[in-house]
């Protein structure tokens, strides 16, 4: 089955930032780019700013187009986690991961599921608008063998949906100096 990525371009050409949508939501839970409230039942995101911090660093930026909801509290089974999973053993050119919210927490378990060569694959991960009960150390590749990945983090705060964008913001003022 082939990877479910929003406007698949056909472009696999490495390398490739792996993009993974927040939770689904009904109408009037999150806020989208212009303040509406749009449903969001593929997984709440500000594509735009997660599509320019891919491209800012280099990585050629596909967005799956799944929730990255938990199955009933079980993060290992989320659509998220398994497709993320299917994705990156389908494509080679995947060597980047960008999970906002829900997609966030699914990194943690993605990682975890990984084997230690399929994660010294893995040179870029970011997880931005996860809560205090997962701390960026949990993430950092020293906890994960074969692990040697960057890690850029951001904790939830302030508005939750415009954490993308703050986070494209802070990558340009860093690569700026």
């Amino acid at each position: 089955m082939p990877c479910p990525i929003k406007d698949d371009d056909g472009d696999w050409s490495a390398p490739v930032m792996l993009i993974m949508r927040g939770n689904a939501a009904g109408a009037g839970t999150y806020e989208d780019e212009n303040g509406n409230t749009p449903a969001w039942p593929k997984g709440a995101l500000h594509e735009g700013p997660a599509i320019e911090y891919a491209r800012l660093l280099g990585f050629n930026p596909k967005v799956l187009d799944v929730s990255g909801s938990s199955n009933h509290g079980n993060r290992d089974t989320s659509e998220g986690t398994v497709k993320a999973l299917e994705c990156f053993r389908g494509n080679s050119s995947i060597v980047a991961f960008y999970g906002f919210s829900g997609g966030g927490y699914n990194m943690y378990h993605i990682l975890t599921k990984m084997t230690e060569d399929e994660r010294r694959r893995v040179n870029w991960v970011a997880v931005i608008g996860v809560d205090a009960d997962a701390p960026q150390s949990i993430f950092e590749h020293r906890n994960f063998k074969g692990g040697g990945w960057t890690l850029d983090y951001m904790a939830n705060s302030g508005n939750h949906m415009f954490l993308p964008e703050k986070f494209l913001k802070r990558a340009a003022e860093k690569k700026k100096k």
